[in-house]
């Protein structure tokens, strides 16, 4: 099976990316994957349910050099902004 986000879609001019069921370090691989392409000072937020998840992209925006923004929980699921 393939590691990919559950969904990628643009909302409001942000890019959602829906990695809810993964655990590291699938979800960092399917964020990763996704991000292919998409061009810099895009907004970001990933939705996890995993709460480790905002550690853990914080970290990977500090080394790919993307703007970390928050961490916070809404409708029940983790949810992390950045922007590349």
């Amino acid at each position: 099976m393939a590691i990919q986000a559950k969904s990628v879609e643009t909302i409001n001019g942000e890019l959602v990316i829906d990695v809810s069921g993964q655990t590291c370090p699938g979800y960092l691989l399917a964020i990763n994957k996704a991000l292919t392409g998409i061009e810099k000072g895009t907004p970001i937020c990933v939705v996890s349910s995993y709460p480790p998840c905002g550690e853990d992209v914080k970290s990977y925006c500090d080394q790919k050099g993307f703007k970390y923004r928050s961490t916070g929980i809404e409708d029940k699921m983790w949810k992390i902004r950045f922007e590349k």
